[in-house]
């Protein structure tokens, strides 16, 4: 059976093959904290500095925003019913990065390389499955929701996945099969959303960046939404460590990848300019500023009818270069 214990107050379930280990919290957000290889130890995953919680201790008031990061513990994290910025739906806050990433999850099966968890989010009307299962080097997270209330819901729903050193570092290199990619306008303000250029190819705030390769620590942030992916893949690989990651997911419901790489621009909360780590989130949705925002900039709000129900696959590989 899996090894169960603590870290902080909070059940950790340790699932493992022959080549991949990974921890899993189901009562914070059925959240994936750890991902590394077996023989080595060696972790794929960005933990954030002050790392998870303790659980039961009160936290400081703060905006949405401010709360979500007191609180991350970096790692592998649902994104539902909302991304990004907080909005308000049927009078209640949705939360920065949605309700699901921080509710509560019941285990119903287990097994050494499988966990089945499930949750009733309060402010919405939605039961969500989360499955967590490892085939050799292989992490596969597939997430399930339905609509439990009366009256067709639109929502945004992604799976964010974090990943720091020693895989990112400058000798990183990342590649999709994207056609297009969209700046934030939110970072670049002289930009719009439809300043669309051809991957990997965005515009900076002095020149035009290519996605492709990472800066060195202490550069430039980036935040990217590719669009028009011939397939729903993407792939890291560090050469001088000799690794690998390839990510692999359902285009139908997550045909759109947010790209935000935090370089050490951040001078403020929360980074302080320490901040080193590349982000990926297939998504329903795009931009990454809440549920309205994806109606008005891209019509991509994601609608779950009364009563339906969707199913969504993102699989982790790690490999040898």
């Amino acid at each position: 059976m899996a090894e169960q214990f603590e870290v902080r107050g909070w059940p950790v379930v340790r699932l493992a093959s022959s080549m991949v280990t990974v921890d899993v919290l189901p009562q914070f957000g059925a959240a994936i904290t750890s991902v590394r290889r077996t023989a080595d130890e060696f972790e794929l995953l960005h933990r954030t500095p002050w790392g998870l919680p303790s659980r039961g201790v009160p936290q400081l008031s703060g905006t949405a925003e401010t709360e979500r990061y007191d609180v991350d513990p970096g790692g592998w994290e649902s994104i539902f019913p909302n991304g990004g910025d907080t909005v308000t739906v049927d009078g209640a806050d949705q939360g920065f990065d949605g309700e699901a990433r921080i509710s509560p999850f019941d285990v119903v099966e287990l097994s050494d390389t499988k966990i089945t968890m499930t949750t009733r989010l309060r402010r919405s009307p939605v039961a969500m499955t989360k499955i967590v299962s490892l085939t050799d080097a292989t992490v596969t997270v597939t997430e399930t929701v339905r609509n439990l209330g009366t009256e067709d819901r639109d929502v945004m729903w992604g799976s964010n996945l974090q990943f720091g050193a020693p895989l990112i570092s400058k000798d990183t290199e990342i590649d999709c099969p994207a056609a297009l990619v969209h700046p934030d306008a939110t970072i670049l303000y002289d930009s719009d959303y439809e300043d669309a250029m051809p991957w990997p190819r965005t515009p900076g705030r002095s020149s035009v960046i290519n996605l492709r390769y990472l800066p060195e620590p202490g550069s430039e942030n980036r935040m990217a939404y590719l669009t028009d992916l011939s397939q729903t893949r993407a792939t890291i690989t560090n050469r001088v460590l000799g690794c690998a990651v390839t990510l692999d997911w359902d285009a139908d419901p997550w045909p759109y990848l947010w790209y935000q790489l935090e370089a050490g621009g951040t001078d403020g909360h929360p980074w302080f300019g320490t901040g080193y780590f590349l982000s990926l989130t297939p998504s329903s949705s795009w931009p990454a500023h809440g549920l309205h925002d994806a109606r008005r900039v891209s019509a991509s709000a994601l609608k779950l009818a009364a009563g339906e129900e969707r199913t969504a696959r993102l699989s982790l590989e790690i490999s040898s270069t």
